[in-house]
């Protein structure tokens, strides 16, 4: 029953692509970029989805809310009659909900969780075999493969991290602060000081400065067999 829509998105990213690949970028941002090359469009709808899921759970409470308020004034067999419209919209948005979620599911595991890294190792392979013998012989055959084999999970990871966390829980904590204000300016500040001072916060920051600061230098650590890795980091 479901195996043509199964099949509609999984068919969406070609794994293996026909075009010539690019040789990557020595930067960091612009090796991420080209490597999102042929799924640009599917992940700006992943983070479309993630930010809209997000939004939704802070809705959440504020129709919790305001159905809390009219039973207080309102007796429940009145309720129908009296907030119908308001109630039509509380159960459409449930259901769009639904509909979201399964969008984003889809095109999470169907259209990026496996095509994402087939077409990166392809592209990667390709580049490998435009190598001379004399690469090979300086280089071990299964390490070669490890990072072939790694790279595109990685990069896959980073894309899925940074949707998650960076576009998820920020659009959610801005949700829930501007629901506060809503009611009070001064139930903000709980929040805002949590946010600034939790751990969550902190893991955040150094999620977004590892570029800068420790990725480069684990790349110099590992070019140089010599060094420990405790003296790079």
């Amino acid at each position: 029953m479901f195996n043509p829509l199964f099949r509609f998105f999984e068919n969406r990213v070609s794994p293996y692509p026909a075009g010539e690949p690019q040789i990557p970028p020595r930067g960091f941002f612009a090796f991420l970029w080209l490597c999102t090359a042929g799924m640009r469009g599917w992940i700006l709808l992943l983070v479309v989805t993630s930010a809209l899921l997000a939004l939704y759970e802070a809705m959440l409470f504020a129709i919790m809310g305001q159905v809390v308020d009219w039973l207080s004034v309102i007796s429940p067999a009145q309720l129908w009659q009296e907030q119908r419209l308001w109630l039509i919209a509380f159960a459409a948005i449930l259901l769009a909900s639904v509909l979201l979620l399964a969008l984003h599911t889809q095109v999470l595991h169907q259209v990026l969780a496996i095509n994402f890294p087939m077409r990166l190792r392809w592209l990667f392979h390709r580049l490998m075999l435009g190598q001379s013998m004399a690469f090979y012989a300086d280089e071990f055959a299964g390490r070669i493969t490890t990072k072939v084999m790694h790279t595109a999970l990685a990069v896959r990871e980073v894309v899925f991290v940074q949707v998650d966390v960076l576009v998820g829980v920020s659009v959610y904590l801005i949700g829930i602060l501007a629901l506060t204000a809503s009611f009070e300016w001064r139930l903000m500040l709980p929040f805002a000081f949590c946010l600034v001072a939790c751990r969550l916060w902190r893991d955040l920051w150094v999620f977004c400065a590892a570029p800068w600061a420790y990725w480069p230098r684990a790349v110099r650590c590992s070019l140089d067999d010599d060094r420990p890795c405790h003296r790079c980091l």
